[in-house]
């Protein structure tokens, strides 16, 4: 019984206004909170999709000043739409109060100029009250929540009466409709919606993370594998297990209560307990106080009491107590405002002593405050000082470039989420200290004085953090923590919401690579072919598991030696026996059976691939891999490098190979028969016209008729190119990821100009570098108005 709430009383009130709103305005028209006609409508969402979806507003300021100034000019009916659309989506939540839903509802309604009373009964506390936590980001990123229900409301109301009914009387139907849509699988309502409407079928759990976690601890299987599961399969698994767990305890279970709870154990980061209070603000208080009583002590001498010590020792004592630290007994927090004089750069770190004690070296998190005040930064970041005095400072810069590097690389999918995998922070200081600490940043979050986010996303951001400090200290001891825990769940839908393909071009992709094991994904530059491959791999594996991906990038002098086993210069001056990164990469595969692994090549016919591979062109193949479990091994080699009582070398089947391989490279020869018959190709072709793109386009701020230019444009230059046989022909045809912007873009023409002529161009004139002419029409005709 999935409507069984022991935290809530007043539940089955909320589920049967769920049921008046799917009969007035899911099947009908009409207003659920007056019964006015015509509010429901394909037009009313058209406009919302106008004024809102394609007009998103990320400057500052809170979702509601935000959206009524987007709101201004649409009709009274979409407005009236926008507020129920918000009374929906705000049901489920249990940490926002009911008066904080009631007031954003009228608030909403108001701006419409109607004077109509709302039903009483569907705004009453009782109502309101809620169903579930609805995660961390749902309030603070309300807005793509929205954005995804606005997407899926226009595709329901295009269907007819006789087809919703349908999918309204099967459940499971109705899932498989909902993740079909757009920008739906990555947001809480997809799974909270279906839990509103089907409350007797699927659970009150707004994370597919922690719906894997149950299944986890109950089921026996591992995470991986049931990420790599879909969504109807996943929630008919609990489903079912609810109806094993309530005949033997004979009586309704919550997955929340504590004794279920402490059997699988969610993140602290994800779900918090049903019975906490109202989310508050006393961070931004606490920091803004400390950043204050600094701000003012600062403009006298130095001084280590009075408000400044006051106000840090409270900034020091609500971080060591928040959950994230003090479930952490590793973690220190030291704050420095400066030794003897004020620092420009005041400081909040966390230290792990597992690794340093201070933040002259080894690697941190740290809270770094702008010389103005007006920003701080949550970052992981690592010590100089000492670096500077053993390397000199050019060399330390060196070292903590390749450290960063290596760091993004190993826990960057735990923090791409929430953080801003880079070092391009500003402390507006022209101290020697500020530098460094800019420098060796490896990620980082801003937040404005004047707008501090609530406990609430701080809490999520240090968790995420922590969790990913955790995980590079783990793998810096030369142990890597159980994956399971930090391995963020990824699935077909979600790779569906990153990539320009369709369904059908992606199942096709991994059924292709799954039967063949090694696939080579081929295309011209700009296709895309690296953020695809990555995509793909986090599909196969089910899961954002970066451990379990190596990345190696072939070149003319790559050697057998590199890549299997060879010898190389030692440390000692000499020469000795080392691994290359695909036999370490086996053994690891191999003494890990129940998990896939995957290897990236990137630009794999550039290196002599008979000469890399050797005796292992044999091994590769589909047809003689070899199972990690089974003890009599049949398709093994010596390799060229083994010592006289080493076992035989084999390929674990649970290792895949991707390569990527540039068509429009003429340096490049072709690659051998005996290669091709041991791989599957794949096009990736240009993705001008597909809805991905154009979607991304308009996220970016790219207007319409812009887009349609950029589309247009490109398709007849590549049509162009793929006709000239003599010289190019289609693998040079230019791919999108040239016009797919890494921001928000503020001047569409300009930024649409600068492509053209600092990327574009160019590449024209390499290709028809005997007829320059022709790049030159190319390049007026593509800027032309």
């Amino acid at each position: 019984m999935s409507t069984y709430n022991p935290h809530h009383a007043h539940i089955q009130q909320t589920y049967s206004a769920v049921q008046q709103w799917v009969q007035s305005s899911l099947l009908g028209t009409a207003s659920v909170l007056t019964g006015e006609a015509n509010v429901w409508t394909s037009e009313s969402l058209d406009q919302l999709d106008e004024y809102f979806v394609q007009n998103l507003d990320e400057g500052e300021g809170d979702f509601l000043t935000k959206l009524e100034a987007q709101l201004d000019g649409a009709s009274a009916s979409a407005i009236k739409l926008m507020a129920e659309i918000n009374w929906i989506i705000l049901l489920f939540a249990s940490r926002i109060s009911p008066a904080t839903k009631r007031d954003t509802v009228t608030r909403i309604w108001s701006w419409s100029g109607s004077v109509q009373e709302l039903n009483e009964t569907l705004l009453s506390d009782e109502v309101l009250e809620g169903v579930g936590h609805a995660g961390v980001a749902f309030n603070t990123l309300r807005w793509k929540e929205v954005v995804a229900f606005i997407n899926v409301m226009s595709a329901w109301k295009e269907r007819p009466r006789d087809w919703q009914e349908s999918k309204l009387g099967d459940p499971w139907a109705f899932l498989s409709w909902l993740g079909e849509q757009e920008e739906i699988h990555t947001r809480a309502i997809y799974q909270i919606l279906p839990h509103l409407i089907f409350p007797e079928t699927f659970e009150r759990i707004s994370s597919k993370k922690d719906k894997v976690a149950i299944l986890v601890a109950f089921k026996g299987e591992t995470r991986a594998v049931w990420n790599r599961r879909s969504q109807e399969e996943i929630d008919q698994a609990l489903l079912g297990l609810r109806g094993e767990l309530e005949e033997r305890e004979g009586r309704p279970i919550d997955f929340y209560s504590p004794d279920m709870k402490a059997v699988w154990q969610p993140s602290p980061a994800v779900v918090a307990d049903e019975t906490d209070e109202e989310p508050s603000n006393t961070f931004a208080a606490t920091l803004t106080a400390f950043l204050d009583a600094y701000g003012e002590g600062r403009t006298g001498p130095f001084t280590t009491v009075g408000a400044v010590s006051r106000t840090k020792t409270a900034l020091q004592t609500w971080l060591q107590n928040s959950r994230p630290i003090a479930s952490r007994d590793t973690i220190r927090v030291k704050i420095s405002v400066g030794q003897g004089n004020w620092t420009r750069t005041p400081w909040i770190a966390l230290l792990d002593d597992r690794v340093t004690t201070s933040t002259q070296r080894g690697f941190y998190i740290v809270f770094l405050v702008s010389d103005d005040l007006s920003v701080t930064y949550l970052t992981l970041n690592q010590g100089m000082t000492e670096l500077v005095q053993r390397r000199g400072q050019r060399g330390a810069v060196e070292q903590m470039e390749n450290f960063a590097a290596d760091a993004r690389e190993k826990v960057g999918a735990l923090l791409e989420d929430r953080f801003a995998l880079s070092n391009d922070i500003d402390l507006q200081s022209p101290t020697s200290a500020s530098a460094n600490y800019e420098v060796g940043t490896i990620a980082h979050k801003s937040y404005d004085t004047g707008s501090i986010p609530g406990d609430e996303e701080v809490l999520a951001d240090l968790e995420e953090l922590l969790t990913a400090y955790d995980k590079l200290i783990a793998l810096q001891e030369g142990h890597s923590q159980d994956e399971q825990e930090t391995a963020q769940p990824y699935s077909l839908n979600d790779a569906l919401h990153e990539l320009f393909l369709e369904r059908a071009e992606l199942e096709e992709l991994l059924a292709t690579w799954e039967n063949k094991f090694n696939l080579i994904l081929q295309g011209a530059p700009g296709v895309g072919k690296s953020f695809v491959s990555r995509r793909l791999a986090y599909c196969l594996l089910g899961e954002k598991a970066p451990e379990r991906v190596r990345s190696v990038q072939f070149h003319q002098s790559y050697s057998y030696e590199d890549f299997v086993r060879g010898y190389r210069p030692s440390s000692d001056g000499g020469f000795s026996l080392q691994d290359g990164v695909f036999y370490e990469f086996c053994k690891q595969a191999a003494d890990d059976p129940e998990n896939r692994y995957v290897l990236l090549i990137d630009e794999i016919n550039r290196g002599n691939l008979s000469k890399i591979l050797g005796e292992l062109m044999l091994l590769i193949e589909a047809d003689k891999r070899e199972a990690a479990s089974e003890g009599q091994r049949e398709w093994t080699a010596r390799l060229a490098y083994s010592n006289p009582d080493e076992e035989e070398f084999w390929v674990p089947d649970n290792l895949f190979i991707l390569g990527m391989m540039n068509t429009a490279d003429r340096s490049l020869s072709l690659v051998d028969y005996a290669l091709r018959r041991r791989f599957a190709f794949a096009e990736v072709p240009p993705k001008f016209s597909s809805a991905g793109f154009q979607g991304k386009l308009a996220q970016s701020g790219i207007p319409g008729e812009l887009r349609k230019k950029i589309a247009t444009r490109m398709e007849e230059l590549n049509a162009t190119i793929a006709a000239d046989k003599n010289n190019l022909g289609p693998g040079f045809r230019i791919g999108h990821s040239f016009f797919v912007p890494r921001a928000p873009v503020h001047q569409p023409e300009v930024w649409y100009d600068r492509v053209v002529r600092t990327e574009i161009y160019p590449l024209l004139l390499e290709y028809w570098f005997d007829e320059p002419e022709k790049a030159d029409q190319w390049r007026e005709k593509l800027l032309a108005e």
